[in-house]
């Protein structure tokens, strides 16, 4: 032993000296941008800021003092909890994380949950050895691990009856997966031990499997029984973790439990950028167990396929990792299911990477093999899942070209050949599905030609849609194989699920994967936060509430908010959508950002005030919206998301699918047959239609994963949960290397402080007055008295006899609550005196035995005399003659008494067994009966439950239709007022333009009548010309005459500004309303536009209105017609306003010829002053000569009378032309 001394004497020493340099010395931690902390010494203090001296290379940094964490001394290094830590801060915890990840323990406590971090290397902490150290171990008696985890979760189980389940989150990459594996293998070996050590017989039921197509979908895979047939597990060499040494001998149940993980992988996991072998679907493994705690049965729920994987992924990842196991292992099989070459020879596979580094796809295509074969798959049953996959290579290798009018042809119908045969379909029907499918054009079905890129979309999504129904049933018959029911089991669940996803551009998927992730943290906050503070209120213990910031309802609601509470979700927003006409990406995202982005509105409208808009923020650059997570604020691109949440798929398709000849293939598409498959026998692919929904009902993918979702956290509900938070270490997967920024954000996402902080303040343990006085009264022997007390009297004297501080215990209502330890602590103490007291009765035993042991040997010696006596008695009487008479008669008495004796027992022997018998299948039949109900009633249950989910969800959507409706009759009531007012405008400007129509039609009138006179004139200055010579004879008599024509002419000039002057008003009259009208003309155009916008607006509202209330289609229709009505007379009044611009335009032109003729008459009126001033100068001349000849002097000219004021002065110029020419 001296080794072992000098070992510890050198590590106390060290110890010693590190507490003493640390002493000596201030330590802080100080932050840094690329370390996240570097430790550091106070050097001196000035205000709020302080000199630290760098540990690393004496660096002097001047820092603020509120920035630095205080350092835990030396011995917390590596602490096992990082709860037992002095200083609880970010750095502190980081650094353990740091030095116990260093030091190969992945492994540590945080409070009541365990943090895993991910070593990217194989370690050896998971042998048959490491299992048993942990097997019915305390907490505190090992160092933190997986293992310890899964062994509380198996005694709360076991002592409670209560469900348990171990909730293992984290982001991609994390390590769930394999956690999810170590936690299996630990269950199925303790359950192994419980079974070898009891010997109880297995409760299989179950035919065998010679021939398959008699076992029905309700019947199992052979079990053996585990005690009598035991296997021991071949090593596996995919990796898994499962393999067991030749020690651990499991049972066949055991074993296919363990093995349907490695076909799940193949079938469910690709390699990703952050993960080898990342889980590309979720799961919930549930193993029941009998009373006696051997494994009764097992349960896998999936969710989330990321099915899309199949047909396309980024250049640096791979699809499922059976594709490249079946190209790289099935020599003998590729040739049956038509595959020739490797990877590059197909389209779906050869654009991204091929291999990773460090797997051998040959190898775990052969530990496929070995898994399918335990689990129980005959070999017909694995020639039809690969034939779903070498189908699926096949489809993408199908080459569609486009004719000059974007018809889409199959120039090369080989492969198309290759995938009927493997699938059962004919080749016409199938390809006249892809190119040319008939679709339903209101009561008739017509020939549709796609073109070539819708035909390459139909067969992506066919190929995707094939996986997607073979893996349910898959996951289906591996469920047949394990399920054993029964209604005393209890169960462990184990979920393992797609982790926080962030990816340079993220689609629907990863939104419902991180909405996921959101409710399981809730989940968490709430347990480990909420519940626990709740029940301290219950109890009545003194506690004030601690507010850890940490709801996630805001973003929760944002996500899948139905309308009930008056705010719409993002997947009901994208649901309505799907049913909407004309919809597209892009009026979905404007419609979200109208609900969660828009700015005003009503305030009362709880969409508005609801705290889910502050989680949302519209993309700034992409057609998209932002998200603000727990772990980050992350941008989604909306880009095809109708067409993913509805799942299309071609009817024709399906139909041919359908009636395939392969039973198999007849199966995955039976709830679209319009009548069951003729031949088709129930076998282990008939299971798995619970998945699907009922025939006729329309589920969207959003839908169908809330149900889903619901469901698992109903689950998660009824158990006692247990967590585990898996941590990336660096991004680069490099064992070793610890990234402190990237695992401090995933600590504070992961809510590992608060999860210590509330361990620490509150009392995480807890226990039952009743069971705390029945487990620790023999620590206080003689403290509780005989007879009846009450419990919390009786826990008070106990923890008072216990001297236990009053700060480390609560006493509530019902139960004593401790702080973290104490419950340790006094099971520690409960153990030492029992093992004290056992020890004593031990001894005590032994000396009994040892007494009793004499005391035997000693009796033997006494019958020994006692026979040798009777021996040597007996010879002398065997000679005498009346013994020998009596040997020789008693036999025959007593022969005579025996015989009947014997034939009353057979008889009723025989009638027990009879009854037995009889009892025996009455209570099998009564077993069966009640499992039957039991399995309708949670199916009825379950299918109540989602009729009752999208009940409400229609009801939320009938509440916002007759929303909708109420706010559409209002726009059309205001609508309707403001085509009455334009209407009122319209008669206006009618009545205006009327006016303008009949002053117009005067003015023509009076034009008319002075061309009329014009004409008269011009006749008579034909003649004023033959008279003219007679006139310069009488020019002489004429002087009065003259005279008179003067003050005449005097008037016509008055006439003439009179004229001027009305024709000055005409045209202000004519501008003004001109301006009139171009003011009525923009308004009725502005009101039109409005309205025509209004009309669009309005009808496509309507359209929504008929789709989605039909029971109000006739009233919609109505209000169609109505609007096509006001359509057609706003069109009509339209081409009305047209004329009447036309008609002003001309009265324009008019107007200007009226100002030049106006122009015309007055040149020749002064023409006519001019004539005149030259007769009076004539007159002069003449005067001697000439005689008067009264009333025979003319005018000579007048023309063009054509003034708007003719009608004010024409009788007046008429007497002055009469008076002129007559």
């Amino acid at each position: 032993m001296p080794a072992p001394r000098l070992s510890q004497s050198a590590e106390a020493a060290r110890a010693a000296a590190a507490q003493a340099e640390f002493n000596e010395k201030k330590w802080v931690w100080v932050p840094d941008d690329k370390e996240g902390y570097l430790a550091g010494w106070v050097h001196n203090e000035d205000g709020e800021y302080g000199d630290i001296i760098m540990a690393a290379g004496g660096e002097v940094r001047h820092v603020p003092l509120f920035t630095l964490s205080k350092m835990n001394p030396p011995k917390f290094d590596r602490v096992d909890d990082i709860a037992d830590l002095t200083f609880l801060n970010e750095a502190s915890v980081v650094h353990n994380l740091r030095l116990r990840f260093g030091s190969g323990a992945i492994y540590t406590y945080s409070g009541l949950f365990l943090v895993a971090v991910n070593p990217y290397q194989s370690l050896p902490l998971y042998s048959d050895a490491i299992i048993h150290q942990y097997r019915s171990k305390r907490r505190d008696e090992n160092p933190p691990h997986i293992f310890a985890v899964a062994e509380r979760a198996w005694v709360n189980m076991g002592e409670e009856r209560e469900n348990q389940s171990i909730l293992i989150t984290g982001e991609s990459g994390a390590g769930k997966t394999e956690s999810t594996k170590k936690v299996i293998q630990y269950l199925a070996a303790i359950a192994t031990d419980v079974h070898q050590s009891s010997g109880t017989p297995s409760h299989s039921r179950s035919p065998t499997m010679s021939n398959p197509q008699s076992v029905m979908p309700s019947a199992g895979l052979p079990r053996s029984n585990s005690v009598k047939r035991v296997h021991t597990a071949t090593p596996s060499s995919s990796g898994s973790g499962f393999a067991m040494t030749a020690k651990g001998r499991l049972g066949l149940l055991e074993r296919q439990i363990l093995q349907a993980n490695p076909i799940l992988e193949a079938f469910g996991n690709a390699q990703t950028q952050r993960n080898n072998n990342s889980s590309r679907f979720g799961k919930f493994v549930r193993i029941s167990f009998a009373p006696d705690g051997s494994i009764a049965g097992a349960n896998i729920d999936w969710y989330l396929l990321e099915k899309s994987r199949v047909v396309v992924r980024s250049e640096a990842e791979r699809s499922f990792h059976v594709f490249y196991q079946l190209l790289a292992g099935g020599s003998g099989l590729k040739e049956k299911l038509l595959l020739g070459g490797g990877v590059e020879e197909y389209e779906f596979l050869n654009k991204s990477r091929r291999e990773v580094d460090g797997v051998d796809d040959i190898e775990e295509w052969n530990a496929l093999k070995a898994a399918l074969d335990v689990v129980g798959f005959t070999p017909s049953e694995q020639f039809d899942l690969f034939r779903i996959v070498a189908a699926i290579l096949h489809i993408g290798n199908i080459t569609i070209t486009s004719t000059r009018a974007d018809d889409a042809v199959m120039p090369d119908p080989s492969q198309a050949e290759r995938v009927c045969h493997l699938l059962g379909i004919p080749v016409a029907e199938f390809t006249r599905a892809v190119l040319r499918p008939r679709v339903l054009a209101g009561r008739e079905w017509v020939t549709q030609a796609r073109t070539g890129q819708q035909a390459l979309d139909e067969l992506a999504a066919l190929s995707k849609t094939l996986y997607e129904k073979s893996f349910g049933l898959l996951v289906d018959r591996i469920n047949q194989a394990l399920d054993r029911p029964s209604s005393k089991s209890t169960f462990i669940g184990v979920l393992d699920i797609a982790g926080f996803e962030i990816f340079e551009i993220n689609t629907y998927e990863q939104l419902l994967i991180n909405y996921t992730n959101e409710k399981l943290q809730q989940f968490f906050n709430h347990h480990m936060f909420v519940l626990e503070q709740e029940e301290y209120s219950r109890e009545g213990i003194k506690w004030d509430y601690v507010n850890f910031g940490l709801d996630l309802q805001p973003t929760i609601d944002l996500i899948e908010s139905s309308g009930s509470n008056g705010a719409i979700g993002i997947l009901s927003c994208l649901d309505e959508e799907c049913i909407m006409p004309k919809a597209t990406d892009v009026t979905f995202t404007h419609k979200l950002h109208g609900l969660w982005a828009g700015v005003g509105g009503d305030p009362d409208d709880p969409q508005q005030n609801h705290p889910g808009k502050e989680k949302y923020e519209p993309a700034r650059f992409e057609q998209g919206f932002l998200v603000q997570h727990y772990a980050a604020k992350v941008e989604y691109r909306t880009d095809g998301w109708l067409e993913k949440n509805k799942d299309p798929l071609n009817d024709n398709l399906t139909r041919v699918f359908a009636s395939s000849t392969e039973r198999y293939v007849s199966s995955l598409f039976a709830e679209f047959a319009d009548a069951p498959v003729p031949g088709a026998q129930a076998n282990m692919f008939s299971v798995g239609k619970k998945r699907g929904a009922k025939k006729g009902a329309f589920r969207t993918v959003g839908q169908r994963h809330r149900e889903q979702l619901a469901s698992l956290m109903s689950q998660l509900m009824a158990t006692q949960p247990h967590f585990v938070r898996c941590i990336v270490p660096n991004a680069n997967k490099k064992p070793g290397r610890v990234d402190v920024p990237l695992v401090l954000d995933q600590l504070r996402c992961n809510g590992v402080l608060e999860g210590i902080r509330i361990a620490r303040l509150g009392y995480p343990n807890r226990l039952p007055f009743v069971e705390f006085r029945q487990r620790y009264e023999v620590l206080t022997p003689g403290i509780i008295p005989k007879g009846y007390m009450d419990g919390r009297e009786a826990c008070r004297r106990m923890v008072g006899a216990l001297e236990l501080d009053e700060a480390i215990f609560k006493i509530g209502m019902s139960k004593i609550f401790f702080k973290a330890g104490v419950l340790a602590d006094l099971e520690e103490r409960r153990d030492n005196l029992l093992y004290d007291l056992f020890s004593r009765l031990q001894a005590v035993a032994r000396m009994w035995t040892a007494r009793r042991q004499i005391k035997k040997i000693l009796n033997r010696a006494v019958a020994i005399r006692t026979i040798q006596r009777n021996a040597r008695v007996y010879g002398e009487l065997r000679d005498w003659p009346w013994w020998q008479l009596y040997t020789k008669v008693r036999p025959l008495l007593a022969a005579t008494r025996s015989d009947e004796e014997l034939r009353r027992k057979e008889a009723e022997l025989i009638l027990h067994k009879e009854r037995a018998e009889r009892d025996k299948r009455e209570k099998e039949a009564l077993e069966n009966l009640k499992m039957t109900l039991e399995a309708d009633k949670n199916k009825i249950e379950d299918e109540l439950e989602a009729e009752r989910a999208l009940n409400l969800d229609k009801d939320a959507l009938l509440e916002r239709s007759k929303k909708h409706e109420a706010e559409l009759e209002e726009e059309i009531a205001e609508l309707q007022a403001d085509i009455d007012e334009l209407q009122s405008h319209l008669d206006r400007a009618m009545a205006i333009a009327k006016d303008s129509e009949q002053r117009h039609s005067e003015l023509r009138e009076m034009f008319d009548q002075a061309a009329d006179h014009l004409v008269r004139l011009e006749s008579e200055q034909k003649q004023t010309k033959s008279r003219e010579e007679e006139t310069v004879t009488e020019l002489a008599n004429k002087n009065d005459e003259i005279e008179r024509l003067r003050n005449d002419l005097e008037t016509l000039q008055k006439v003439s500004d009179d004229l001027k002057r009305l024709a000055m008003q005409r045209d202000e009259d004519l501008s003004r309303a001109r301006d009139r009208n171009d003011v009525a003309v923009k308004e009725l155009e502005g009101k039109l536009d409005v309205e025509i916008r209004n009309k669009d607006i309005l009808k496509g509202r309507t359209d929504a209105l008929e789709q989605e209330l039909r029971q109000a289609k006739e009233q919609v229709v109505e209000m169609d017609h109505t609007v096509t009505d006001y359509s057609n007379l706003i069109q009509k009044k339209d081409d009305r306003i047209s004329e009447l611009l036309q008609e002003l335009e001309q009265l324009a032109i008019e107007h200007q010829q009226a100002s030049k003729e106006i122009l015309e008459l007055q040149n020749d009126l002064d023409t006519l002053a001019a004539e005149l001033d030259a007769e009076k100068e004539d007159r002069l001349f003449y005067r001697p000569k000439l005689v008067k000849k009264p009333g025979e002097t003319r005018l000579r000219r007048v023309r063009n009378w054509s003034s708007p004021g003719f009608d004010l002065r024409l009788p007046r110029c008429s007497r002055i032309l009469r008076r002129a020419v007559g």
